[in-house]
């Protein structure tokens, strides 16, 4: 029988599939054919199309996974150090990941628009460098629920007490 826990955490993992698969999916399967077969006009038009469409559908997803964790704390009364590291984190990538989107997306969007720019290449590192940070910080982040659920506690991992 499913209990509300096993619900919770099934509707948990779920978001995180949506939200780091959409993710994924525009940065390495989407971004590379639009560079490839798009001029940048064109290009701009159907980056600005496809986030804004991902952009809503990954933010839902981050605020099922919040509301879901928050919950799942609460049906399972555990709050954890290493818990607190992973909450801290998903809040620091949460953050970068808006940074990433609504700032240097945003310019890079609207210097796109007009053309090759010298600007650009600098700016287009930077948002990749940011999303390869989230990478890094979101793998650590299942490291460290994989933590959680082994320990059913995550009180005993890496001797975190």
């Amino acid at each position: 029988m499913l209990s509300w826990r096993m619900l919770v955490l099934f509707v948990h993992v779920g978001a995180v599939i949506v939200a780091l698969g959409g993710s994924l999916f525009v940065t390495f399967a989407l971004a590379p054919i639009l560079a490839a077969e798009l001029d940048a006009p064109a290009r701009v038009l159907v980056n600005r199309r496809v986030i804004r469409r991902l952009g809503m559908i990954v933010l839902t997803a981050l605020a099922v996974l919040v509301f879901t964790g928050i919950l799942n704390i609460l049906l399972t009364g555990i709050f954890s150090t290493l818990l607190a590291i992973k909450l801290v984190l998903v809040a620091i990538v949460i953050g970068l990941a808006m940074y990433q989107y609504a700032n240097i997306g945003a310019r890079i969007w609207r210097l796109s628009a007009e053309g090759p720019r010298a600007e650009l290449a600098p700016l287009q590192r930077h948002f990749r460098r940011i999303g390869l940070t989230v990478g890094a910080l979101v793998l650590l982040i299942v490291y460290l629920s994989l933590g959680l659920t082994r320990t059913g506690a995550g009180t005993l991992v890496s001797g975190l007490r």
